[in-house]
Formats: structure tokens, sequence, C-alpha cells
């Protein structure tokens, strides 16, 4: 964690899916001097669309929004999004490996890391993700903590942007004068702002913790590797 030599505090965000409302959410962490890491389905084209409480959402063809995603990381969430720990050897490996590859030739980039698709993981997946290179490897279960964690391949967010406690922790983070690092990390799904239109209130999140001079922002991998 280089930025340690720097600072005591990080922020980090983490989205999944790869869904068009990522175009709004970029272009505010953007504006807030942010960085994050979009966790994409390869696999899954712009044909792909789905609601989200009434509200529609469509993958975004992403040999063309490239630029979308500028200054920010890339990272594996399964080729097809499916269901890790049921997939037998020969799929996990065309699952991860050819999402891998597949974002590889797309961004110019390999990715280091991963979110599990729903959460799902056992250590055959995880063992996996590291045989392929892949350093962190992210789930669902919030721990609102912002300590380091050990084992990066089981990685517990602090929580997601719609928790209860979101705000609370902000103001934590923000208060806190630490010894040593902690990280501050936000993950979720770009459509649940329309769904739950919380835009807004994100919005007033993000103006709270941006701008502040003890604060490292970066992407997972910088943050965390």
């Amino acid at each position: 964690m280089e930025w340690t030599k720097r600072f005591r505090k990080a922020l980090t965000f983490s989205y999944d899916d790869g869904s068009e409302q990522d175009i709004r959410l970029a272009a505010l962490l953007n504006r807030c001097g942010m960085k994050c890491t979009f966790n994409l389905n390869s696999g899954l084209g712009s044909g792909d669309v789905w609601e989200y409480k009434g509200c529609p959402v469509r993958r975004l063809d992403l040999p063309a929004c490239r630029e979308v995603y500028a200054g920010h990381e890339i990272a594996v969430h399964g080729a097809r999004h499916l269901a890790l720990s049921s997939l037998d050897p020969e799929a996990l490996h065309q699952e991860l490996a050819g999402d891998k590859a597949r974002l590889t030739e797309i961004f110019g980039t390999a990715p280091v890391g991963m979110a599990y698709a729903y959460g799902d993981c056992n250590p055959a997946v995880t063992e996996k993700a590291r045989s392929l290179g892949l350093r962190y490897g992210r789930g669902v279960w919030e721990n609102h903590s912002f300590d380091p964690q050990a084992d990066l391949l089981a990685f517990r967010p602090t929580c997601h942007h719609d928790d209860a406690q979101l705000d609370a922790l902000v103001t934590r983070f923000l208060a806190s004068e630490p010894e040593t690092p902690q990280i501050f990390y936000i993950w979720g799904h770009s459509y649940e702002f329309d769904g739950n239109h919380n835009w807004d209130a994100f919005e007033r999140v993000l103006d709270r913790l941006a701008g502040h001079d003890d604060i490292f922002y970066g992407t997972n991998r910088e943050v965390l590797l």
C-alpha cells in the first residue's frame, strides 16, 4: 500500500455489472476527485436488459464505452455473472479466465482483482482467482470497519451505499486521526440509484468526503495492493 507513506486514511469505491448508470456515476466521481473500481461482465452485451424497482437497466457495450471508465480501474466480475461456487472446474475457469482475457483485450490492462457475483465464493473459487493472478476479491458482506484486512481474496467492504450506517461511518471516518492505515470501502450497483431515487443523497455523501488533504482517493488496486 504505497499510499501509506503519506496518508493514514484512504477512500475507495467498487461498482458492479457495467450498467448505463455507470456513465453518470463515473462523471460524478470524477467531479469529486475520487476513483472507483468497476467490476464488469464481458460476456454479457448491451442487449442484456432487466428492471430494478421498475427502472430499466441496460448493460453498456464495453468496447464502445472505454472512455466512460478512463482514470478508474477495471476488474473481473465473471464473464456471464454466474454463481461461481456452483460451477465445475472447467466452467469456473471459463467464467474467470475468459472475463479477465476479454477485459484485458478491451481496456488494454490486465485486471488484478475481482468482485464475486452475488458474493458467492468458496475455497475453490478463491484458489482459482489466485491461480489467475487475481490478488483481491470482494464479497458483499459489510463489516462497518476501516481496518486493513489480511485475506484480500475474501475482502469485506466497509458498507454498501444504501447502508443505514453510511452517514455515521462518514462522520467517524472524517473525524478520525488514526495512527495506523484505515480504509473506507463503499460498494454497490449504479442502477440502484435510479431505482431508489437517491442520486442526490449519494452526491451529498461524496461532497462530504471530497477534498480532504488527509485522505488518499484511489482505486481498489491502488488502495489494497
